[in-house]
């Protein structure tokens, strides 16, 4: 009998080129992991091919998966029956039959369309079939209205606002309100069909990545893979047996309106919530049929859907490519993507639509029992945290303010019932918050610091607030855009020069309600998982921030409903290692300890961290920041607060606060010394002598790369690009070094820091596993490069710092 591991070794992957061992025991890992439904995390430098192997190890695995479920379910349909044999084969091969003619059928129109493709691509002009030319959304004027169209529909619901479920949700469909009465209008029931009728929801992957480019550079690598069918089909002759040797991956790209819009007058708006606002807007009954969007699935146009599904899983296409499809069929890819995914082995969609419930559940996404894969999973938390966070401006607060006064000045007379009571409330809870960030905008001492929301929130009447029905209000009755609407409406009648005759939508910012609306959801989160941060980072304005602190509360029903979830990246190690390298650093270095970290989110992100994480397993142990502390006190770097009069002055005397203090602790003689935690590239890491006692040691935590997809930063390398090719040198290679360059030298501007004479001695550790590289090492400083130690654990960095420091008789 054949071992576990002799298994592994026999499976076929189906790679495209001959894997190396490393990929093979990564692509078993991946496929171990799906099997057994667990939720794996796999870590996978750069250059190590980690998407093809995730493509070979998933894709093998759902065939061999959809395989062996047909195989399970014909046997269990006849296993208990007392009919001969022959009968019971010929009943097998009969169901088997029926889910390959299924099947067969698809294939057959895909083929069609390929076939079509291929032959009618010059019918195709500026995106459009020449045969019959679909009216769009700049063939339909839209017309002017009075200012009826901003008033609020009467709004007397008020059943919600006593859980944390969805306001929207009024049936067991699962669908929005909005989404039920638009699928009604379109001619689908949203009742449940019979079993029969239904598509099967087979079991898919969903790859999840942080930006569209990430994703059509997996779809690149997806073209690449030829995979065995999961079900093959009789071969009948050459031809056939040829054919199916393999099956074309049936894969489809979700995005956002933003990436799928191809009505001319909503997609220029650009914004994605101005975009989504008035794609809403032109779907709501009050809109004349003439003024609809002419581009949305309908029943009368069903076999574009149709069309559109085919050729959309033809061939593995990018965002941009179904933008183009959805052009050519006059139908939008945005609503008509929907329906192809129960057609699908492979969804790749954008880390929003994924990880954000309200987003899966727009676009009618079950996770229930399907593959979750999640690349640059580094980004993970990050990228959760964005996504829930939100912040308002004191000139956000009181524009919203002037908005809705002017508003409600118009409609007044016209709001009725609980229209009247809630924009009452609206009112009181933003008079609140302006006079709250006032009062900050006022104190120019303190820069920033933490909010508590009973301060907040403590305006006339506002404990008598239930906040959760004041938020289904304001998603049922579209304050925000009414407002916004009649506020565009009225200063266009103000100054008619303003007014343009073809658009007569939101404006191409977002509604500053539609914050207001943000923060209200912020309040709704359990204090645990959040915080109120307020801060003045510029001298005009104080902002109210609010801060996701732990993203696993929204990532838990990813995790629950998925079959088996995959975490790869390039660097996956939790935050909990660097949290005791820290600890056992501070513990062997005497006097003072400088840690300089690559930017001040991340110095945020590991001090909110370490003060969570508690260094022991047992009930009641200290914090990780607290067992820090009690080695040595620490001090953080501040951000500077710009001044209009004197912003070098204030700069100067923020550092020299926080320096003073550091050295005050280190000389006042107990002994323990200090840690200073500092950012590189901030008031700290230049001018500034940590010689001595001040610096026995300098940590570097990651590399400080500057953000690659800055305007400065592209127009940067493409520049550098262009210079080296026209020389005739390798003009990636020259970018790529001129990008590291800039991030080494404000690693060596910090670390030399701390030898300032030739009695002088620190310690230096480099944290990061990427100072390995040889062309990383290359650009230290030769003194350091000389005493470099790769790949040392920590508890050799230990012995070490111990002889070290020994050798100087400290």
């Amino acid at each position: 009998m054949l071992t576990l591991e002799r298994l592994k070794t026999e499976r076929e992957f189906h790679h495209p080129y001959e894997p190396y061992d490393i990929q093979k025991q990564f692509m078993n890992a991946v496929y171990d992991c799906l099997e057994d439904g667990k939720v794996g995390i796999f870590e996978s430098p750069t250059g190590t091919g980690k998407s093809l192997s995730l493509i070979c190890a998933s894709l093998t695995w759902l065939r061999d998966y959809r395989r062996q479920t047909l195989e399970d379910g014909l046997t269990a349909d006849t296993g208990d029956s007392d009919e001969p044999a022959w009968i019971l084969e010929h009943v097998r091969k009969q169901k088997k039959h029926v889910a390959l003619a299924r099947k067969q059928d698809l294939e057959d129109r895909i083929a069609r369309i390929k076939a079509k493709e291929k032959r009618t691509k010059e019918r195709y002009v500026d995106g459009e079939p020449r045969s019959k030319r679909h009216k769009t959304a700049a063939d339909i004027a839209i017309n002017d209205t009075d200012e009826a169209e901003f008033a609020l529909d009467d709004y007397e619901s008020d059943t919600d606002g006593t859980g944390r479920h969805n306001p929207q949700t009024t049936s067991g469909s699962g669908l929005s309100a909005e989404n039920q009465v638009l699928l009604e209008q379109m001619g689908y029931s949203t009742k449940p069909k019979e079993a029969a009728d239904e598509v099967p929801d087979e079991t898919k992957i969903f790859f999840c990545s942080r930006t569209h480019s990430q994703l059509t550079q997996f779809s690149s690598e997806l073209s690449r893979v030829k995979m065995p069918p999961a079900i093959a089909r009789e071969v009948v002759n050459q031809a056939d047996d040829e054919a199916s040797l393999t099956e074309d991956v049936k894969c489809l790209t979700l995005g956002s309106r933003k990436n799928l819009c191809i009505n001319p007058k909503v997609n220029k708006l650009r914004h994605p919530t101005a975009i989504n606002e008035r794609c809403m807007e032109l779907q709501q009954p009050s809109t004349p049929f003439e003024s609809k969007c002419s581009f949305m699935p309908r029943k009368d146009n069903e076999a574009l859907v149709n069309e559109f599904r085919d050729h959309a899983l033809a061939k593995v296409r990018d965002i941009e490519d179904l933008g183009t499809v959805g052009k050519k069929l006059g139908i939008c890819p945005y609503y008509a993507s929907r329906p192809a995914t129960k057609y699908c082995e492979i969804v790749t969609l954008p880390y929003p639509l994924l990880l954000q419930k309200s987003a899966r559940e727009a676009l009618d996404l079950s996770l229930k029992n399907h593959i979750v894969i999640i690349d640059e999973a580094h980004n993970l938390m990050d990228a959760i945290a964005g996504i829930y966070s939100v912040s308002v401006t004191l000139h956000q607060a009181q524009e919203a303010r002037n908005q809705l006064t002017t508003y409600l000045k118009k409609f007044r007379n016209k709001l009725k019932g609980k229209n009247r009571v809630y924009v009452a409330q609206i009112l009181r809870l933003i008079d609140s918050i302006v006079a709250y960030l006032q009062a900050k905008a006022s104190d120019i001492k303190i820069a920033d610091g933490i909010v508590d929301v009973r301060t907040l929130l403590t305006g006339k009447g506002l404990d008598q607030i239930n906040v959760y029905k004041l938020n289904a209000y304001l998603q049922q009755s579209h304050l925000a855009r009414k407002v916004d609407g009649y506020t565009t409406c009225a200063a266009q009648a103000r100054d008619p020069s303003q007014r343009n005759t073809e658009d007569r939508g939101p404006r191409q910012t977002v509604p500053v309600l539609t914050q207001v609306q943000a923060l209200l959801l912020a309040l709704m989160n359990p204090s645990e998982e959040g915080r109120f941060f307020y801060s003045s980072e510029e001298a005009s304005s104080v902002t109210l921030k609010y801060m996701l602190l732990d993203p696993t509360f929204h990532f838990k029903d990813v995790v629950e409903d998925a079959r088996a979830v995959v975490l790869a990246g390039g660097t996956m190690s939790p935050m909990i290692d660097l949290a005791h390298a820290i600890l056992d650093l501070v513990q062997h270095v005497p006097d003072g300890v400088v840690v300089f970290f690559p930017s001040y989110s991340y110095l945020d992100t590991c001090t909110v961290a370490w003060k969570r994480i508690r260094s022991a397993s047992m009930s009641g142990s200290p914090s990780l920041w607290d067992s820090i502390r009690d080695v040595k006190p620490i001090f953080l770097e501040q951000r500077s607060q710009p001044s209009s009069d004197n912003p070098a002055a204030v700069k100067e005397d923020v550092r020299d606060t926080v320096l003073g203090a550091y050295s005050s602790a280190i000389d006042s003689g107990k002994g323990r010394g200090a840690v200073l935690f500092a950012v590189i590239g901030g008031t700290l890491s230049e001018g500034i002598n940590f010689n001595d006692a001040l610096g026995r040691a300098v940590a570097v935590i990651g590399l400080p790369f500057p953000n690659p997809h800055s305007a400065e930063w592209k127009a940067k390398s493409q520049y550098i690009f262009t210079k080296a090719t026209s020389q005739g040198r390798d003009g990636k290679a020259a970018a790529r070094d001129f990008y590291e360059n800039a991030c080494m030298r404000a690693v060596n501007q910090s670390v030399g820091r701390a030898i300032r004479h030739r009695g002088d001695y620190a310690a230096i550790l480099l944290l990061d596993r990427r100072y390995a590289a040889p062309r990383i090492q290359a650009k230290l400083p030769r003194w350091i490069r000389n005493s470099l130690a790769n790949g040392t654990g920590i508890r050799e960095v230990e012995k070490h710092l111990d002889e070290f420091f020994a050798e100087k008789n400290i």
